[in-house]
């Protein structure tokens, strides 16, 4: 019998809507709580990301690239979250 997912929170490998997966998509979708060292780890990535993002407008010409740019700025952000959350 194939695993419903080959990782814990990996849903893109899933391939029936199993109790495990469903429970892994309701704790995916549920808030998170930092603890006091995940909310140091996520001020210092979100200070860095926001400086970035201060060079990028003080230094790149507004259009479609540099609204790109800023977009994934803060796709790596919320992707940076997930990651020190642990989803």
């Amino acid at each position: 019998m194939q695993p419903a997912t080959s990782a814990p929170n990996d849903l893109t490998r899933a391939t029936k809507l199993t109790p495990e997966v469903e429970k892994e998509i309701a704790r995916q979708f549920t808030y998170q709580p930092w603890t006091h060292d995940q909310e140091k780890l996520g001020n210092a990535v979100r200070d860095a990301l926001a400086k970035a993002t201060g060079v990028i407008i003080a230094n790149v010409p507004p259009g479609p690239d540099r609204t790109v740019a800023l977009r994934k700025l803060r796709e790596a952000r919320m992707d940076c979250n997930s990651a020190i959350s642990g989803i």
